[in-house]
Formats: structure tokens, sequence, C-alpha cells
């Protein structure tokens, strides 16, 4: 299989590695061990950075017919000759992303092979630097993509990414990075400016592309052409040709010119034609005339997401009040029930009883709604049918005109969406519309709003609806930054709503997607013990249990949330909820630790570690008394069992959840625990496990106690 860690590498071992010293992950040559060599050598190497290929719909705007040409993937494949790294930088809209696929093809297509191209995801937090170990081993004909605007790059993370670039260059592979130019702060001269390509040909190459060379011929900037239709031209000129020269500003970006030709390729020829007809065949002062601009000017209205009819809509007289805001309440409300619409209208601003009771006073409510755009469906509900994506165009261009009203508008959301407001099952679909509008604005609203969700309703059907927004949000170019930094601060607090939609969307595509960030967020969650918790604790076994890289990342994670926060009670309850049998993890652990000296020596250290901990004694006594059933019942094996919690019992002197396992009543107690003493009971010290406390008898009579097994086995692995 091709990996973006090499070509063709050969699947990952099922079973664990056999019995002995193990290097797993180890990139040195040499591993050097000294002393009497008599215990477990684990080096381990830290997971990879997520990696996924790049779609294949960018591989195909990035090429002919779609592209329109710049200097940029030239300019930018030059620089990846040189150095193996190009940092493309320009703002949003300037075509950096395709620029950057194109340019990738063109440095690294050969005759024998096409490239491997993958987008590599920055899962380190903004206080962190990557290490060269999480970075994909270079492989010639793999490039890959850092998208900087979603994951700011410090002078120490951009200093890292220009040796590994190096690397890359070595073997015949390389880096893009885009983004602005406050988001990469390295080396100069790797940045090349992305030039914004002509957004014209842009849209004209994706319809022909779609094979809607007719709507192509409407943006034609030479309306002397004629346009070919079939194997034969027309006899006379077309007039349709050209007559949509200037829909397109050219300083529009690439996306939306694509956007604007999906939407002109829907129109109909026919349609566009018959209008053109009635323009040009009948005198200016006729009706046919005026009926064709009317057409004409609708097919544009619609195209441009009705951009004039709007700025008359909500700047004319009248409109700034009971109008403006009926549009506004039908816009976040498509679909709903017109009275919901009109009782949503009647909120907004000051909750004065004149001033909602105008909104029914002169025209009628439907009428006014009527002449803002909105249709009325027969079973009495809001839709924009005459008039597609008109709902989103007037939501962002209020936001535009009334600048001086944004807080009032955000209020007016919160308190149609409370717990007791009138739009309150309609959250969802307002919190999607506020997705879409804050990706193009500086101050984005949608956090306000789910902040604000999260600290007045505990609801868990409204807090799920906002995990899933945030993901959504940080799934998207323009808000990533936010989302993260979000996720972040309200793991941190003790609020237990907000910690339980950091929960949920760690346990989702964003622990998925972001594997590290991830768990970082959980690590804070973790510190309290609430709701927020045991989601917490589910969400890092499912992770551990999707695959035997996600396994290995957990172990890893919990190891050095132990080594580093010794006195914190993340690494304790993370460690109880991966060994609790109530997990199908601790059955794939407890294999793995028969012949897989790591494994083995971190459950060992992990009850050592979480055992010191009074605040989870409860809960560590309970996961012990699911160990001595589980081999009760055959579930786990007994003397893997029991030997590993013979080297915790020898390690250190028993105090509280295992003390309390090991010596409790035997009148009150099961059979399985009686058993699992007895066993215990038998089973030798083991010899290989040194005690950190200087004082511990063990030290002096580990290799002095008599072998009482029954069986005369020691419990400990042969050489």
């Amino acid at each position: 299989m091709t990996t973006p860690d090499g070509p063709d590498l050969p699947p990952p071992p099922t079973m664990p590695p056999p019995l002995g010293q193990s290097a797993v992950g180890n990139t040195g040559t040499t591993v050097q061990v000294g002393g009497s060599n008599t215990g477990n050598i684990n080096i381990t190497g830290k997971r990879k950075l997520p990696a996924t290929p790049v779609p294949r719909g960018e591989w195909e705007a990035a090429r002919e017919p779609l592209w329109a040409h710049t200097p940029t993937p030239q300019q930018a494949a030059n620089v990846l000759a040189a150095h193996g790294l190009a940092v493309i930088v320009g703002e949003r809209g300037t075509g950096r992303r395709i620029s950057a696929v194109r340019a990738l093809h063109t440095h690294l297509s050969t005759p024998a092979r096409p490239p491997q191209l993958f987008d590599l995801a920055a899962d380190w937090d903004e206080d962190e630097v990557p290490e060269r170990e999480v970075l994909p081993e270079p492989v010639a004909g793999h490039g890959y993509l850092i998208d900087a605007a979603k994951r700011p790059l410090s002078e120490a993370a951009g200093g890292v990414l220009i040796t590994w670039a190096e690397e890359l260059h070595t073997a015949g592979g390389c880096l893009v990075i885009t983004g602005s130019k406050r988001d990469w702060r390295g080396d100069g001269r790797f940045e090349i400016g992305a030039v914004r390509p002509d957004a014209v040909r842009v849209a004209r190459n994706h319809l022909a592309h779609s094979g809607r060379h007719v709507q192509a011929a409407w943006l034609q900037q030479d309306p002397q052409r004629t346009a070919a239709r079939g194997f034969m031209r027309q006899a006379g000129p077309d007039r349709t040709v050209g007559v949509l020269s200037d829909l397109i500003n050219r300083s529009v970006s690439p996306n939306d010119a694509c956007l604007i030709a999906g939407r002109l390729g829907g129109i109909d020829p026919d349609r566009l034609a018959k209008a053109v007809e009635l323009r040009d065949t009948h005198s200016a002062d006729s009706m046919e005339h005026e009926r064709g601009v009317k057409e004409l000017r609708a097919i544009r209205e619609e195209v441009l997401l009705w951009t004039d009819f709007l700025e008359q809509t909500l700047t004319g007289t009248g409109t700034r009040g009971q109008d403006r805001v009926m549009l506004l309440a039908a816009a976040y409300l498509e679909g709903a029930p017109l009275e919901l619409c009109i009782k949503a209208a009647t909120t907004f601003g000051s909750r004065d009883e004149p001033l909602a009771r105008r909104y029914r006073e002169g025209r009628s409510p439907r009428r006014r709604l009527r002449d803002v755009g909105v249709d009325i469906t027969p079973n009495d509900t809001a839709a924009f049918h005459s008039r597609p994506d008109l709902a989103l165009a007037a939501i962002r261009m209020d936001w535009h005109h009334w600048a001086d009203e944004r807080s009032e508008t955000r209020d007016w959301l919160a308190r149609i969406t409370s717990p007791d407001g009138v739009a309150k099952a309609w959250a969802e679909q307002i919190g999607s519309r506020l997705l879409d509008l804050s990706i193009t604005e500086a101050d984005p609203p949608l956090f306000t709003i789910l902040d604000t969700w999260t600290t007045t309703s505990p609801d868990e059907a409204r807090l799920r609806i906002v995990s899933k927004l945030i993901t959504r949000a940080a799934d998207t170019e323009e808000l990533a930054r936010n989302a993260h930094k979000q996720l972040l601060d309200w793991a941190r607090k003790p609020n237990v709503p907000q910690r339980k939609v950091v929960a949920w969307a760690c346990e989702g595509r964003y622990g998925a997607r972001w594997p590290h960030m991830a768990l970082v967020r959980l690590r804070h969650i973790l510190a309290i013990d609430d709701e927020a918790t045991r989601i917490a604790a589910t969400a890092l076994t499912a992770h551990a249990a999707k695959s035997a890289e996600g396994l290995k990342q957990v172990v890893e994670t919990i190891e050095s949330w132990l080594e580093k926060y010794p006195a914190h009670l993340a690494g304790p309850r993370a460690f109880l909820a991966l060994t609790d049998p109530a997990h199908t993890v601790l059955d794939i652990l407890m294999s793995a630790a028969q012949g897989t000296p790591v494994i083995r020596d971190f459950l060992i250290s992990g009850w050592m570690q979480t055992l010191r901990q009074p605040d989870v004694r409860d809960h560590a006594h309970h996961v012990l008394l699911g160990w001595a059933r589980s081999a009760h019942e055959g579930r786990l094996d007994r003397n893997t069992t029991f030997g590993i919690l013979t080297d915790v019992r020898n390690a250190h002197t028993p105090l509280d959840a295992l003390a309390r396992f090991l010596y409790g009543s035997p009148d009150r107690d099961d059979q399985a625990l009686i058993e699992a003493r007895l066993a215990l009971a038998n089973l030798r010290a083991c010899n290989h496990t040194q005690c950190p406390e200087a004082h511990c008898p063990l030290k002096q009579t580990a290799g002095t106690l008599p072998d009482t097994s029954p069986a005369g086995d020691t419990g400990e692995p042969q050489p």
C-alpha cells in the first residue's frame, strides 16, 4: 500500500513482537545497552502527523481546462526545484491553494509515475513546535501541503519545517505552505506572492469543462464572435454571445467565480434566448422590450445572489423597520411556519409592546413578506423558491448594511433560540446560517452565539448541535483558528455543558482530524470529575480501539501525562478508563502485554502512578475488582493479569485501593476477589521492576524469596 511515509510499505504486524528487548519506532542505527542488561529496553516513536491525499477535484481544478494561468505556480515550482520548499502568500481569494497544487504537480511529475500529494495537518498547539519525529519520512515523488491559514506557524515551527523540507528535497519530495503574510513568520526567501487569476476566464473554463459551452459563450468578452453549436455555425449571429460579459468582476475570487459559473450553468438557454429576443427585436418603449429587460435582470440577480434586489429592499424607504426584519426572520427560519417568522420578527430590538404591535398594522404580515421576496407555500411556510439562495444573501447583506446593529442582531438571535424562545427548535439551522456568514467576516458572530447557547441551556440536544457546528468550523479554513481556540478555552473552564461539547467534538470528526490537539483538550477535561469527564474517557477509549496506531498514540499520551504531570488527575483517570474491563481495549492491552514488554511496563507503571492519587481511590478499586472478575471468568489470562498486579504490589508499599483490594474482608467479598488474593499471595515477587523509594525492602529481598507457586511458576516470562 502507498502511505505518506513511503510507497508500498508492508502492513503493520497484527501480532505483538516476541519477548525480549524491543526498539519500536527507533530511527537510530545503534542501540547501546550498559549495565547488567537484565531489564527491558523500549524505544518508541511518536505518531506521525495526519496526512490525507489531496482531493481529486483539486487536481482537476489545477490542470487544464479549469486553470486560468498566472505566474504563481511556475514561480513556486522554481523555488521548489532549488530548495524543496515554497511558501505561497496571499489573501483569501488569490488562488493560493490551487496554485500550490499545480506547483507541486509541475515540480514532481515524471513520465514514470504521477506524484503523490498529501495535505499535512499542523496538529500541534500554538505554543508547541513540531518535532522531526512526527513529520513523514522523505519519499521520492511525495509532495505535502500545509495550510498556515488554519494553523499559524511560529518562527520556530518554520525552522523545523525548513530543515525537514531540505530532507524532502534530497529524497525527491517537497513541501508547499500556503497562507497570508501574517501566517508565515519564517525565512522570506521561500515566499512567492499569489497573483489572482482572471475570474472571468475561470468561470468560462469551468462551464466549458462541464459541457455548458452555450453558457460559457454568454460570458465572452468579444460579442462580435459567434458561438459554435454542433458541427455547423449558425447562419446568423447569436445574440446571446457576450450578453453577460460584464456579469463577473475580475477581482472576484476563483472559488466565487466557480460558484457563479455553477449557478449560471443552471439557467435554461431558451429562457435567456427568449429574453434577449424580446429586448432586441422590439422598440424600446414597447411592453415586450420591457419584459425582456426585466427577465435579463432577473437572471443576473439569480446568478449574483440578488445583489441589486437586496440593495433596494434593505435600503429603500420604509424597509429599515418592519420589512427588513421580516426578511431577516424568514431568511434565518426558511421552511418554518409563517406565523413563527412573524413572531420572531416582533421580538427584534426593544421588547416594547407598541413596537411589536406595529408589525401587525397596515399591510398584512404576509403581504410584507411577499414584498421583500419571500414565497409563501401552500402549507403556509416561508420559502425562497422563486429566488434561490436569497436567504443567505439577505443575511450577509443585512450584516454589512447595518453594522451598527450587529450586537442587536446577535442578541435577537440568542433571544429567539433561548430555552423559552419562539425559534428554539430552529437552533441548528440558525447556527448553520451564522457559520456560513462567519466565513467572510472579520468578527465572526458564530462563536458568540455558541458561547451563549452553552451557558444558557444544558439541554443535551442543543449541546450536540453546538459540537457539530464547532467541528464544521474547525474544518473551515477561515474559522479553524477560532474553533481550535474556543475548544481549548471551554476545556479549561469548569462549565460542564461547554466541557461536554468539547468531549463530544474530540470523540467525533474533530478528534479524527486533529488527534493531538483533541488529546490535549481531553487532558484538561479529565482534570475535573463530572459528566464531561465520562464522555472524555469514552472518547479516549474509542480512539484507542479504532486501530493499532490509535492504541499506540493513546498509550504514549497517557504515559507522557503520568510523567510530565504527576500531580494531575488526567493521567490516572485516563489510565483507569483505558484499563476498565467495561471497555474492550483492556482485552487488547492484556493480550499485547503477554509478548510486548512496553505494554506490560505501561500497565505496571500506570497502576503505580494511579494508586498514589487518593482522588481516584474508589474508581481504582472498582477497576481492580473488574480485573479479578475478568480473570475468574476466563476473559483475561490469569498468569498475565496476576503477574502484572504482583509487580505492582512488589514495587511499592500497598495503599488505598490496592490495600483494600488485597486485604479486604473475605466474609463480604466475592469468590473472584478471594481467588485473586490467593493467586497474588502464591506468586513470587518480581525481580526486575525497581521501586523508586530508597528505603524499599524489596530491593534487598526480591531476589531471595522462595518459589512458592504450586506450579513452580515465578509469574515472570522465561528467558
